[in-house]
Formats: C-alpha cells, structure tokens, sequence
C-alpha cells in the first residue's frame, strides 16, 4: 500500500459517496454482536433471492468499474504498457490482501480459503481494466451483454460429470464443480464445503456488473449538460436494468452466488438509482451554495468512508477477527473471546436483536472516527 497526501482532483463526488454507503452496510453486515440474532435485512438470502445485505458486493464491483473510466482517463499521454503494469500490481495486491484476511485468525496453508471478496475485486479490476486498455471508450461495452449470456448459457446447459441433468440447487450447479476440481474443497468457504459463495465461475459473471460500473463512469465523467442530465441518465437507467432484472428473474432466479443475470442486472438497476440519487443531492447542493449556503457538510459521513475504502474493508475484518481470537478471563473464570464479552455487556438492552445491531454501529462509529482523523489529514490509502 502507498500513502496519497492528497485527494485525486478527478474524484466524481456521486461516486465517493456511493462507494461510502456501500462501506458502511459491509460494516454494517460483517459485524454483528452476535450471528444468532440478525434482523431479516442484515442476512443475505439463503440461496435465491436478494436482500439489502446482498446488495454490498455488487455495489463494491460496480464502483470499481465505474472509477476505470476516470482512473485511466487521467493517465492520457502515459504508455499503455506502464499502465497495465500498474493494473497488474493493484491486482495481485487486492488478491494477496484477500488471501491474507482468509489466512488471518485460520493460520493454515493446508486449509487456506482462496476464493474471497478482495480475491474477485482484483480478478474483475484485472478484467476489466485491461479490456479498457485494449478497447478504450465505450467500446469496451461490448462484452457486457456477451459476457451475461455466456455464463447463463453455461449455467443453464452444462450438467457436472456425472449428473443427469442440470441444476441450479447450492453445490450441484457446473460452477460448484469447477471449485471443487480448480481450487479443491479444502480451499473452499468452510461454511458450505463443496462450494463457494466467491467461486470461478460466478466470478467470470460478476464482470459483467463491474461493465455496468463502466457504463456509469462514462455517464458521470463525460456527459456533457450538467447534473442534471447526468441524474435523468442515472435514473433512467436505473429504472431500465431494475426491470430487466425483475423480468428476467421469473425464468432465471435472482442468486448472489452463482451471480445470475437477473441478480447482475437488478443490482446494475439499484446501483444506477444510488448514483442518480447521490448526483441529484450534489445538485441540488450544489444550487443552494450558490445562495451562500454549504451544505456538503452533511456528505462528509460518508465520504470518509468512501475516500478510504480499502483500508476500512482489510482493517475491520483485520480488527473483527482479533476481537474474536482475543480472549479475557470473566468473573466466573472462564475465557471467551473480547467480542462475546464485550456483546454481554449490552445487558441494558433486552431485545437481543436491537443489541446485535447497536454493536455493528459502535464498531462503525470507532471507523468513523478513525476515517475522519485520516481525512482531515489528507491521508488516502490505496493498493
């Protein structure tokens, strides 16, 4: 990692903003003071369907793809071999940081998860920035609608060795079995065994939602009319993917694991309203200031968030795990762990669910604090 003292000028305000609320419900979702008691909307769908919490990792896919077009903009007149020298290197440090969270708290090789969030970050970021590279501008749009009909295609065709006929069921679909025979089921997510919520193929799909982030960055950079040309194409957007995804999930089910289209569509859809809604708030911000009234002030939660997103998503999981390998000795002398411990304490609470939550925001509230004291100082940590 390197340290940036100051702010890239060709920031997109919308786009900070959009990546900062995704931040904020990961930490939302991943912290939980206890797994046993988790409102409905902080779960992810048991296998089809998508919930809020199913909403984090494609947003996450969907800014990057949308700051490439922005990234790579600025670096006109740089030759195109350094560039993707650079694609390269922010790739495999996404990647070994993933396999360093998953190796974190586990400390084994033998048993070492490869698949993960940061893992598929980097892979996608590699993809999909390259293809930019080779076919830059909105040529690079091409593979979008390619890339969604292919993976149904395999998905919907091709039954595993050995299987009769194809299925979409959680470990007998084509993808759980490439996993198991690429990557090994003692490398796989140790929760489902004989496949992976981040595995091969669905990562091959999920491009395609970090291509929608393409398309956005076009939007957001290029357009030309001002903000609110740039809202009316959001929304508009919005509206079309949201519906082609709905449409599509009554023959292909919405599933965050095997990544269908629907569920690359619907999430594409969503993410477009954010980004209109965001760019509307700027706006109209932006008018009020011209009457001598600042209120981007009441953006600052969460570009602080947005500003640093990696350093936040590698250290909360970091700090997470610690709190859970950590252990006291209580007052009837047995050891658990810092965050049971401290979870106990919330005993003025009596809902045991509200108690969960109020946990995940106080971890939230320490990042807060860390992230704004980062902020005032301009320091900006990127891969």
């Amino acid at each position: 990692m390197e340290k940036k003292s100051t702010q890239n000028k060709d920031r997109i305000l919308s786009l900070d903003l959009f990546r900062g609320m995704t931040v904020i419900g990961m930490i939302l979702v991943n912290n939980p003071g206890s797994w046993s008691y988790i409102y409905s909307p902080l779960k992810h769908a048991k296998w089809n369907g998508c919930t809020p919490t199913d909403l984090v990792f494609p947003f996450f896919l969907f800014a990057v793809g949308g700051s490439i077009p922005i990234s790579l903009y600025s670096k006109n007149g740089i030759d195109r071999s350094r560039i993707w020298v650079g694609i390269c290197k922010r790739s495999v440090n996404l990647i070994l940081l993933g396999l360093l969270l998953n190796f974190f708290g586990e400390w084994s090789f033998a048993e070492l998860r490869i698949p993960g969030v940061l893992q598929r970050i980097g892979f996608v970021y590699w993809v999909v920035a390259s293809l930019y590279l080779i076919f830059p501008g909105k040529k690079v749009l091409i593979f979008l609608i390619p890339v969604l009909l292919v993976h149904t295609w395999i998905l919907t065709h091709i039954a595993p060795p050995g299987e009769a006929m194809v299925s979409l069921e959680q470990g007998k679909d084509i993808g759980a079995w490439i996993d198991r025979v690429i990557i090994g089921e003692k490398h796989l997510w140790k929760f489902s065994k004989t496949w992976d919520p981040e595995g091969l193929l669905s990562g091959v799909a999920s491009i395609a939602t970090s291509l929608f982030g393409v398309l956005c960055g076009f939007i957001l950079f290029l357009r030309e009319g001002g903000g609110r040309s740039r809202v009316l194409s959001t929304f508009g957007l919005g509206f079309l993917f949201t519906f082609v995804g709905l449409l599509w999930d009554q023959s292909l089910p919405m599933n965050k694991s095997l990544w269908t289209g629907s569920y690359a569509a619907y999430t594409a859809g969503l993410s477009f309203f954010c980004i209109g809604f965001f760019e509307y708030l700027n706006w109209l911000v932006s008018s009020k200031e011209r009457n001598g009234l600042n209120l981007k002030i009441f953006f600052q939660p969460l570009l602080v968030f947005g500003k640093n997103a990696i350093l936040v998503f590698v250290g909360s999981g970091i700090l997470a795990r610690t709190l859970n390998l950590w252990t006291i000795m209580t007052e009837n002398g047995k050891q658990v762990g810092v965050k049971a411990w401290f979870f106990s304490k919330l005993v003025f609470i009596t809902d045991p669910y509200l108690a969960s939550l109020l946990y995940a925001v106080l971890h939230l509230s320490v990042w807060w604090g860390i992230l704004s004291f980062l902020d005032k100082r301009k320091i900006y940590i990127k891969v």
